[in-house]
């Protein structure tokens, strides 16, 4: 089933923390056209496996003038096995700590890695790309050498120059992000 990528945030004042412990408002705030949210897990093969293209991500996204966050969904990852996750894994992207979730719930996050592009440059957000980041994994425990389709490359390419990216949405493949106690 495809998933429209029309807006349907319902807040733009989702906060959580970094690293550092300070209060991030990713959605609003930020004086750039687009916001790059990556979903991660410091125990997730498929996720770690992406890292470099992460960092490849994270670094297109950054010498374009926007933002990008690589997001750790989950109460059980403190700021310190977060960091040494990025150090480990080459990773210099800011680091958001989604404890309760509220980040992952607000963009529908499902698994680990997915990769949410979302327009910010306009009165309303409006999520332009949400799903898979390469072609990297056919399936579960089914690896290529290398990705052949790089869509998080092309939906950031298509975020710089304002275009729309078609199709919007890519069912993502990973681990799952377990969805914590109401």
């Amino acid at each position: 089933m495809a998933m429209s990528c029309d807006s349907g945030l319902r807040t733009r004042h989702v906060e959580v923390r970094d690293t550092g412990g300070a209060l991030q408002k990713p959605l609003v705030g930020v004086d750039v056209p687009f916001v790059v949210i990556v979903f991660a897990s410091p125990d997730c093969p498929i996720a770690n496996a992406i890292a470099p293209e992460i960092e490849r991500l994270h670094k297109m996204t950054v010498d374009a003038g926007a933002a990008f966050y690589l997001v750790h969904a989950r109460s059980d990852v403190t700021a310190d096995t977060a960091q040494k996750h990025a150090r480990k894994f080459a990773i210099s992207a800011p680091i958001l700590l989604d404890t309760d979730q509220s980040l992952a719930k607000e963009l529908n996050a499902t698994v680990t890695p997915e990769i949410v592009v979302v327009k910010t440059d306009q009165p309303t957000v409006e999520i332009i790309y949400q799903g898979l980041i390469n072609n990297l994994y056919a399936s579960l425990g089914n690896r290529r050498d290398q990705a052949s389709e790089h869509y998080a490359r092309e939906a950031i390419a298509s975020a710089i120059v304002g275009q729309t990216v078609d199709p919007a949405y890519r069912k993502p493949l990973g681990c799952f992000i377990e969805r914590a106690e109401p």
